[in-house]
């Protein structure tokens, strides 16, 4: 009996010294709202203003599920992972295509060099893409947050109602917008020095079909650079995706590889400005979209096929005031370029916290889509009738 009990306490004092060694941590975000959408959807071969009550995910952030992992290995080291499946409140369905661990499925190395993590990861300019937004990227309330972006296939696709819908109507908001996560990627995360700290993502497309010298496998590649002092913030970030097997959910599948001297790509370069003076936030950011390598569909280049798309400039400016246990934020975001025009869009929001993991919130978003190419759909596809996006809402967010 009594090696019995004393085989029980090592057995004890092993298990407490894995447990004290390796950690995993069960994680999850829940945000649902209910309000009125306008957007433009597809009616038959036309666009169409359409608005509808409607009870929809993601208010403020994605929802989510997830395991985060790490193990101690001694001098430093650490072995980390983590497992993110996203999911819509509203359905119960599966997010990110239905793919399992769609937001991320990574695993890797930490220590002193910073981290390394081998998988489907979130981009190093998505880690820096709302930096720019005192409003934090809200889902539906942030004129500027256009994550998952159209892809270069729908850009320089003839004008249909389908093409010219999805870049309308793209999450009514006014930015291009880019791919957040990538498959088939390696991603690096450096230590903080001095208040510095990088990252650099890569990813190999997988989608060489041919073995002709001059059809190249897609690849796209992800930057940041952030300096933090204080209340200060300022970053910058560089993304150009392919539009083959890497990108998140719109390239998935498809054999798009470069050809020759052509590398198509949608790329956006960043730069970020941020100040807390703690009883107001205030926060900017300029970026500059390209398709490049993609020609811009007949009906936006004069007549002509074979045109280049131009770049797009855009801001954003926003503001937020804490006020007790409530945050109110607004913000203007804007797009411009000669091959789409001009975009542009007001949001407001507000938040209350009932505690630290539970958030109410209400607010609202006016957008005014490319004017040229609403104009080339109005005169393209006749009896399109486009209007402005908008959106009321207000919902509930809790973190566990």
């Amino acid at each position: 009996m009594k090696k019995n009990l004393i085989v029980l306490a090592a057995i004890g004092t092993f298990a407490g010294m894995a447990q004290a060694q390796s950690t995993v941590t069960i994680y999850g975000l829940l945000d649902a709202n209910i309000g009125i959408f306008k957007t433009n959807v597809v009616v038959g071969n036309t666009v169409q203003n359409l608005s509808q009550r409607a009870v929809q995910t993601d208010g403020l952030s994605g929802s989510r599920w997830g395991f985060r992992v790490s193990e101690d290995l001694g001098n430093g080291l650490a072995a980390v992972a983590n497992l993110e499946s996203g999911m819509a409140m509203d359905t119960g369905a599966s997010a990110q295509g239905g793919v399992l661990f769609g937001r991320r499925a990574n695993v890797g190395l930490a220590g002193g060099f910073g981290t390394v993590t081998i998988g489907r990861n979130t981009s190093s300019y998505e880690d820096v893409s709302s930096e720019g937004s005192a409003m934090g990227h809200s889902v539906i309330f942030d004129p500027s947050q256009t994550n998952n972006g159209p892809s270069t296939a729908v850009a320089g696709s003839a004008l249909t109602a389908g093409s010219a819908a999805t870049l309308l109507s793209h999450g009514s908001k006014t930015w291009i917008g880019y791919q957040t996560r990538f498959n088939n990627s390696i991603k690096y995360i450096s230590p903080n020095i001095a208040g510095f700290t990088g990252s650099l993502t890569y990813a190999v497309g997988e989608d060489k079909s041919n073995p002709v010298v001059s059809a190249n496998a897609s690849k796209s590649i992800s930057v940041f650079l952030k300096y933090v002092n204080g209340p200060l913030l300022v970053s910058g970030g560089h993304q150009s995706e392919a539009p083959g097997g890497t990108l998140a959910v719109a390239g998935a599948g498809v054999t798009n590889a470069a050809n020759g001297s052509a590398r198509p790509a949608l790329q956006n370069t960043l730069i970020n400005v941020a100040y807390d003076f703690g009883m107001l936030k205030i926060a900017g950011g300029l970026n500059r979209a390209k398709f490049k390598d993609v020609s811009a569909p007949a009906q936006l280049n004069g007549g002509s096929v074979g045109g280049a798309f131009a770049a797009q400039k855009e801001v954003t400016l926003s503001v937020a005031v804490p006020v007790g246990a409530a945050m109110l934020s607004a913000g203007y975001a804007q797009s411009k370029g000669d091959t789409l025009g001009k975009s542009a869009g007001v949001g407001v929001q507000a938040l209350y916290a009932l505690s630290k993991r539970t958030t109410l919130y209400a607010g609202g978003l006016n957008v005014k889509a490319y004017d040229k190419l609403a104009a080339a759909v109005v005169v393209g596809l006749p009896g399109s009738s486009i209007g402005r996006t908008t959106t009321y809402a207000a919902g509930i967010r809790h973190t566990f």
